[in-house]
């Protein structure tokens, strides 16, 4: 239980990133190559100071996968939002629960949840209500349809591939590092067209460097050291709470109305949240789960 209690407030965390974002007068390109690139420096200072290896070894392939999807990730639901409108790309990436809770029995050693599929289910209903009721008049194209749905099935596939490398016995700092420097990597390119990449003044400065060293770098290593001990499922569903804290997040620091639907919708998240924490059994990676996801044996 502590363990989901402990990724339940990470998740809610995760709520001030909307806010920080918004302080970065910053394309959706440079917002994600920079906070990667602070994020992989972050965690290779972590690693220097704590005298850690960050070689990957025979786990290369694995890692740059993920860093690979990580990048994808950010860039599609950026092109969501872009496209579409916040509520069409809360919407469509809160597809990725379900994907997890389809997938992980499929290529981790879980088991099907049905408590993760019921919370899977109601939780979808509160987002939607969080989303439409923070949202006017949205807009809606097919490209960002496919943008939304895609940054859900590639961020299904990232928790899928991290907790795979996870289970093999990579350390979480090796797979936070890689994630964020090969996501750097990938999005660079995309950069020549991206227009202004450097924030301007303490304000933006400040905002980016808590997006990159702690929302990001810190941020996913924790999250990585907390999916040992989590089953994917639960942590798709553990993720319905950052929308919901966004919002509230927003109400409190920006003065954004909170209407009733948004209130509703986050109740909804909130119980299901903690019908998870309290019910979903713990994923720890013990020896025999790390024995049948070790590619060797």
């Amino acid at each position: 239980m502590r363990w989901n209690l402990a990724l339940a407030g990470l998740a809610a965390s995760w709520g001030l990133i909307a806010v920080l974002a918004a302080a970065v007068d910053l394309g959706a390109v440079a917002l994600a190559f920079l906070r990667l690139a602070l994020a992989a420096l972050t965690l290779a200072l972590v690693a220097l100071l704590a005298r850690r290896s960050l070689r990957p070894g025979g786990a290369l392939p694995g890692l740059v996968l993920l860093g690979v999807l990580q990048g994808a990730h950010w860039l599609l639901f950026f092109a969501a939002v872009k496209e579409g409108s916040v509520a069409l790309a809360v919407l469509t990436f809160y597809t990725a629960p379900v994907l997890l809770a389809l997938a992980a029995p499929a290529f981790l050693p879980e088991r099907p949840s049905a408590v993760a599929l019921a919370a899977v289910a109601v939780g979808g209903v509160g987002v939607a209500l969080v989303a439409l009721g923070g949202e006017g008049n949205g807009g809606f194209s097919l490209l960002a349809v496919a943008a939304g749905l895609g940054s859900a099935a590639t961020y299904a596939a990232l928790v899928v591939v991290s907790k795979r490398l996870l289970l093999d016995r990579v350390p979480p700092l090796t797979v936070a590092f890689w994630d964020c420097l090969v996501g750097a990597l990938a999005v660079a390119p995309l950069l020549l067209a991206a227009g202004r990449v450097v924030p301007r003044g303490a304000g933006e400065w400040w905002a980016a460097l808590a997006l990159g060293v702690v929302f990001t770098g810190l941020s996913t290593l924790l999250y990585a050291a907390l999916l040992r001990h989590v089953t994917a499922q639960a942590a798709g569903v553990l993720t319905f709470l950052e929308p919901v804290a966004a919002v509230l997040l927003a109400a409190a620091l920006l003065g954004e109305p909170l209407p009733a639907a948004t209130l509703a919708g986050g109740a909804l998240v909130l119980a299901t949240g903690l019908v998870v924490v309290a019910l979903v059994p713990a994923g720890a990676v013990t020896e025999a789960a790390a024995r049948v996801g070790s590619a060797g044996q």
